[in-house]
């Protein structure tokens, strides 16, 4: 009777897991965005390639956004890493 418990919790975990994964992660297309599209975002937006998004960089891509800049820019620099950006999205 052990074996055929431990078999079961065995396979269990991994189901349990792989259904929370999918519970929990939101398409993008519902309002949200997945984490791997926030680098492909900010580099579509990097109009001068420096790997940071600037206020101008954020109002040509999305006005909207920039209301939450000030929030998002942790380090106070004027300009959004990845983490950062990542913060913007997360504050919408």
């Amino acid at each position: 009777m052990s074996n055929s418990l431990s078999a079961k919790r065995f396979f269990l975990a991994p189901l349990v897991a792989f259904v929370a994964a999918l519970t929990f992660t939101q398409p993008a297309s519902a309002g949200f965005y997945v984490r791997e599209e926030v680098r492909p975002m900010l580099v579509k937006a990097d109009a001068n390639r420096d790997g940071f998004l600037s206020r101008p960089e954020i109002r040509a891509e999305d006005p909207s956004l920039l209301c939450g800049f000030e929030r998002a820019d942790v380090d106070r620099n004027g300009k959004l890493d990845l983490g950062e950006f990542e913060i913007l999205l997360i504050s919408l």
